[in-house]
């Protein structure tokens, strides 16, 4: 790749987003040559960069992310810094890199990362890019259990390079993460990809989602994350998200999904079917019957709309410990 490569892919792009494209011709380049030499055997591409590059995501990212799928290995960040380097060698570019050596990241349990920043400037970006093109490389050395890995092509300049990533329920399962957890950096972003993960009718890895909580937070019970999702919704600042999220967006009418009623609706029911048979096994030891949380919010939603094994639930609930349950459900 060169920086023609670069330059062309910017102005395919309308002024506003095309410190973007360019950053994203960038991002398609490097990832190109770790794979060239041989430096994504032990990672996988995940994040929104990810779901743009391999998946189509109408809107642009920033930087990019990977997990470490090799934990009896040491990260090579060296060979990582030297390959982001040459990438563009004897160009008129200038690079800079700064690689901050393996960290240890608050948490539940000890997690630790890698990160690389890469700054390329040159003066044919000045007018869409005056500070230059910057992308760090986030590395996750001990991600949660249970992904699943796979290879996608991407398009690089008219031929299809395979990059390992994850599969969707798996991607989408990193997003659910922080969207459950982290409340103080909400990102119109992360709302943004949920909204496309349920669209194109994705579920989210349950076993990974419950080892990812475990690591990082006092989470939920990942079965019913889309209880305390839904929850969620009402607390949120959706004007900020969609602020956010607007400069990267190839269509600028797509902000206008972002709000409550919209995410509501495209998040699914618990399984009422299974709660239903778990309640009659286990008659009084539920923990339903026990406490208080958002599920009993869906179970009295679904039943107020009719579905009928939200009723029988909220009847089985009523019948074995009425004084939990706010109202007796709708009648049949």
């Amino acid at each position: 790749m060169d920086l023609d490569y670069i330059l062309k892919a910017a102005q395919k792009a309308p002024l506003p987003l095309r410190s973007h494209a360019a950053k994203e011709a960038f991002q398609r380049c490097l990832i190109v040559k770790l794979q060239e030499d041989g430096l994504l055997s032990d990672v996988a591409f995940i994040g929104g960069t990810a779901l743009r590059l391999l998946h189509q995501l109408p809107r642009y990212s920033e930087d990019l992310d990977f997990i470490w799928v090799s934990p009896g290995k040491t990260i090579d960040l060296t060979g990582w810094a030297n390959a982001l380097r040459s990438s563009f060698k004897g160009q008129n570019l200038i690079v800079h890199l700064d690689k901050k050596a393996p960290e240890k990241i608050d948490a539940l349990v000890e997690k630790h990362s890698a990160t690389i920043y890469f700054l390329a400037t040159s003066s044919a970006m000045g007018s869409f890019a005056r500070n230059g093109i910057q992308i760090s490389f986030e590395i996750d050395l001990n991600p949660p259990d249970h992904f699943v890995r796979e290879t996608k092509p991407m398009m690089v300049a008219g031929r299809s390079v395979h990059i390992p990533s994850l599969t969707l329920p798996s991607l989408m399962t990193g997003k659910l993460h922080i969207l459950l957890t982290r409340k103080d950096r909400e990102k119109g972003r992360d709302w943004f990809d949920y909204a496309w993960y349920r669209r194109h009718g994705i579920l989210p890895n349950l076993d990974q989602l419950q080892s990812a909580i475990a690591q990082t937070a006092h989470g939920p019970d990942a079965k019913y994350w889309m209880s305390f999702l839904r929850k969620r919704t009402a607390s949120v600042n959706w004007e900020n998200i969609r602020n956010d999220v607007r400069p990267f967006l190839e269509h600028k009418e797509d902000e206008h999904a972002l709000n409550a009623h919209t995410m509501v609706g495209l998040t699914p029911w618990p399984d009422f079917e299974t709660l239903l048979q778990e309640l009659h096994q286990a008659k009084g030891d539920h923990w339903l019957l026990k406490e208080q949380s958002p599920v009993h919010e869906d179970i009295e939603q679904a039943a107020l709309e009719g579905d009928l094994p939200a009723i029988e639930v909220c009847s089985a609930i009523n019948e074995l410990k009425p004084d939990l349950s706010k109202s007796p459900g709708p009648e049949i």
